[in-house]
């Protein structure tokens, strides 16, 4: 053999190793950012869970404190509230101030506080979830025949 062809041997040994130690890196790094998007992921649909049942106890609030139909003014709900909401637990809170009639309209207005957090899971693990909602609603009461919420 020729000295140039000696000079050559065994260069594809090592350049073989580091490009399949830098495959393998590129490979975990891949790995890594798909896990971490994956778990993002997860904590917005657990967000948008937790929403959903907080708006749900706030529905429920609203409508115990609304009662369509009538033209009494109902008083909260006991608070606080728990309810069990497909795996959340909401807990309702509600404050009313006090009525409020105006003067030379024959009405009477409340107004109603009511505030539902929604949690599920154990804080601080990855799997924890928690939304807070807060709404103020009236209710409107005529002393003369005007019908359920045609206080205006």
């Amino acid at each position: 053999m020729t000295r140039a062809c000696l000079d050559q041997r065994g260069f594809a040994l090592p350049s073989a190793v580091f490009l399949l130690v830098v495959l393998s890196i590129l490979g975990a790094y891949a790995l890594n950012f798909v896990s971490l998007q994956q778990a993002a992921s997860m904590q917005d649909v657990r967000g948008s869970r937790a929403y959903q049942a907080a708006r749900s106890g706030l529905e429920w609030g609203i409508y115990q404190v609304m009662l369509p139909g009538t033209t009494n003014l109902a008083a909260c709900p006991a608070s606080p509230a728990t309810l069990s909401i497909e795996g959340y637990s909401v807990t309702l809170t509600c404050s009313q101030a006090p009525e409020y009639y105006e003067q030379g309209t024959d009405r009477t207005i409340r107004v109603y506080d009511l505030q539902a957090i929604a949690r599920s899971g154990t804080a601080g693990t990855p799997d924890y979830s928690e939304r807070a909602l807060q709404v103020l609603v009236s209710k409107c009461r005529g002393t003369d025949a005007a019908q359920p919420y045609q206080c205006g």
